[in-house]
């Protein structure tokens, strides 16, 4: 969290060509995670109307939300890393130094980073292979693998997020 005489957490990532690409492409991403949650809410609304009004709810609603859930939600993780959003338990390191505060800070991105990293890989192979065994959901019959694939660039670009953060906060 910023406290108001801190600089927000962004304009570190403004320095170089690396900090600008990652906060562009971050941007975006949380931008089309939006638009995903906005397009489920909108699907939402029109089941449940259609199902206390006309008796005819969308069918399989669940699953598209469940999809797009899970997609948007990945694709705000990057951003939330930029921003410093992720929850901090700092009652353990509330009296350290600075310094000793923010090498912690970026082993716990480097941390995220690898994990991120791990999940990008995991998520790879099994888009490869929900898409290779056509797997389907169960109602609507819809490719499972396009819930899979934003997945794999939303943990790549955590990734990448955690290891500048990282390195931000080791020079620090």
């Amino acid at each position: 969290m910023n406290d108001s005489l801190e600089a927000p957490a962004t304009d570190a990532w403004k320095g170089d060509v690396v900090g600008r690409t990652l906060l562009v492409l971050a941007r975006a991403l949380s931008w089309f995670g939006g638009s995903v949650l906005v397009a489920m809410l909108g699907l939402s609304v029109v089941s449940v109307v259609g199902r206390k009004f006309f008796d005819s709810p969308v069918q399989g609603d669940f699953e598209l939300v469940q999809l797009g859930c899970a997609v948007c939600v990945a694709c705000f993780l990057p951003w939330c890393q930029i921003e410093k959003g992720h929850v901090i338990v700092d009652f353990f390191t509330m009296k350290l130094s600075p310094r000793a505060s923010a090498r912690l800070d970026a082993i716990g991105a480097l941390l995220l980073a690898l994990c991120a990293a791990l999940l990008a890989w995991r998520l790879a192979l099994g888009t490869v292979s929900v898409w290779t065994n056509q797997e389907t959901t169960m109602i609507l019959g819809a490719p499972i693998w396009l819930g899979y694939a934003p997945l794999v660039p939303a943990f790549a670009l955590l990734a990448a997020t955690g290891l500048y953060a990282a390195w931000i906060e080791w020079r620090r």
